[in-house]
């Protein structure tokens, strides 16, 4: 009889690791988590074997999942870029840290997940997308929910979406907040939640797309609920996301929020 298949879940924060994991486990996957101290949950993957870790513990991690039989990992949830200075990292990462500074310490996060996925694979381990497993979360295009944006709403839609992919080809983020037709601001290492924070306005817009050179395997574009409520809070009008690059998270729910909130959400191309 061949071996139950096994996939480590790396573990950030948000709704993803658990959606994965469920889904992975309907598969017949054995799921051993590695929840990220600092970025994941105290509920994150509850009920599955599995570790707490530094990032930075990379030899502790290793051994751990080798130990395991688990060779396939999925890199899923919120996870803030580590500050060079305060990690405290073991033999191993010692070892791999030259091939990863000059983007942790100069790249964008594309460029870093790249080289963290160079690390990966040359310790022999597969790195699987997220949308393996979510493919039923991707983003269609057109209006996902009852609102949808009329006339002025879609040439700002326009401008902000050729300026997110402007924007994402310089590895500096995936979104921008259109208003008026002009783009009031840029996402940048603080996240799409900070953005909206610092610069969301009544009857803007959020335009989140994927990165041209984005490798998808490391890294997609995601709102959620939460994404819904700070907007509204803001008084914005609604979102646009990349149709068939972005996960939507408890797609039914975040939808339904949107539509009782009065905010468009829209696929796009």
């Amino acid at each position: 009889m061949s071996a139950v298949p096994s996939l480590a879940i790396v573990a950030g924060g948000g709704e993803f690791p658990d959606m994965v994991a469920a889904e992975a486990t309907k598969r017949g996957t054995r799921v051993f988590a590695v929840r990220l101290a600092n970025d994941a949950e105290a509920h994150t993957l509850q009920g599955y074997e599995g570790i707490w870790a530094k990032p930075e513990r990379m030899g502790a991690i290793f051994e751990t999942l080798r130990a395991n039989g688990v060779a396939d990992i999925v890199l899923i949830g919120r996870m803030k870029r580590p500050r060079l200075f305060s990690l405290r990292p073991d033999f191993t990462t010692l070892r791999l840290l030259p091939k990863i500074i000059p983007a942790l310490c100069f790249g964008g996060d594309d460029e870093l997940l790249r080289r963290v996925r160079a690390v990966l694979e040359n310790e022999g381990f597969r790195l699987h997308g997220a949308h393996e497993y979510l493919d039923t979360l991707l983003v269609t295009e057109g209006a996902l929910g009852r609102v949808v944006p009329d006339a002025t709403y879609i040439a700002d839609i326009a401008v902000g979406a050729e300026a997110a992919r402007r924007h994402g080809a310089r590895d500096e983020g995936q979104a921008v907040i259109v208003c008026g037709g002009q783009v009031v601001a840029e996402e940048d290492v603080a996240g799409t939640d900070a953005l909206i924070e610092r610069h969301g306005q009544k009857g803007a817009v959020l335009v989140k797309t994927a990165k041209p050179q984005q490798d998808r395997a490391l890294d997609m574009p995601a709102i959620g609920i939460n994404t819904i409520k700070a907007c509204a809070a803001k008084g914005m009008a609604g979102i646009a996301i990349e149709a068939g690059a972005t996960l939507v998270g408890d797609k039914k729910a975040t939808i339904d929020l949107a539509d009782r909130l009065g905010l468009f959400v829209v696929g796009i191309k």
